[in-house]
């Protein structure tokens, strides 16, 4: 919040909005898209229509679309560029050749990092009042969840077949701890940690969270294994990847969402 205060401060009172905003990093995609009209966006990267798509279906169309390069930068000539916080040393130096902020918003692992980011891209847009607007749902989603926590958590891994999975230090394990549940994947310090079927299958949670294996990768193979099929049958809880990759509004309806999956799933556990 302290970055974007002290943005909006630093500009004048009748400074004009940017009209040619550039993103260059799907998370930040997915905050624009939600905070000004298409019209003042000059392009999103090719990444959004998908992100967009599992989560306001439409919102990225017609949107001209970057690869995240510096050349893009050239060639979009935006007035305002948002990145993640890893942007090239070249990207840098071309935003200042164009004239053009360079607003890095940092990767998210909890949801006061999602205010912020939220916070600090409305500064940098023009747009503080639906930025708070945003917080306030996603704080009202939030509240409702911790105002009736389950009588007991379940304990669940965020699974489709590969050999690692999110651990303590993941946005992913922020959501699941939100949604009143336990990563049993979670152990201290670790950002992933490797969980192969052989592991899934002595911890027997109560509920894989899966996004469903869209991407054609052999990892998956395992996910269709009978034995997980039949383990657990109707205690697969799908989810969208996106919202637990970037920090969004969202994210803490993903959180809502999985609460819901959690409470419907069958008596017992997967035994």
């Amino acid at each position: 919040m302290a970055f974007g205060l002290a943005l909006a401060l630093a500009l004048p009172a009748h400074a004009a909005k940017p009209q040619r905003i550039l993103s260059m990093n799907q998370c930040t995609d997915l905050l624009l898209l939600q905070l000004v009209p298409k019209a003042r966006i000059a392009g999103v990267t090719y990444l959004a229509r998908d992100g967009s798509a599992a989560l306001f279906p439409g919102a990225a169309d017609g949107v001209p679309v970057n690869y995240g390069t510096p050349e893009d930068i050239i060639k979009f000539r935006p007035d305002l560029i948002l990145t993640g916080d890893f942007s090239l040393a070249v990207t840098r130096r071309l935003a200042h050749e164009v004239g053009a902020p360079l607003v890095e918003v940092k990767s998210t692992r909890t949801f006061d990092d999602v205010r912020q980011n939220l916070r600090q891209v409305g500064a940098a847009v023009g747009e503080p009042a639906r930025a708070e607007a945003l917080v306030r749902e996603l704080d009202a989603r939030l509240a409702g969840l911790a105002a009736q926590r389950p009588a007991r958590p379940n304990r669940v891994v965020v699974w489709d077949g590969g050999a690692t999975v999110p651990g303590s230090e993941t946005f992913a394990n922020q959501i699941i701890r939100t949604a009143g549940a336990v990563n049993i994947a979670a152990e201290p310090g670790g950002l992933y940690t490797g969980f192969d079927v052989e592991r899934l299958l002595v911890a027997r949670p109560d509920a894989l969270l899966s996004a469903g294996g869209a991407r054609p990768l052999l990892q998956n193979d395992e996910a269709r294994h009978r034995v997980v099929r039949r383990l657990f049958a109707g205690r697969r809880i799908a989810y969208p990847e996106v919202a637990f990759n970037c920090g969004l509004p969202q994210s803490a309806k993903a959180a809502v969402d999985i609460r819901r999956q959690l409470d419907a799933l069958p008596p017992g556990t997967a035994r």
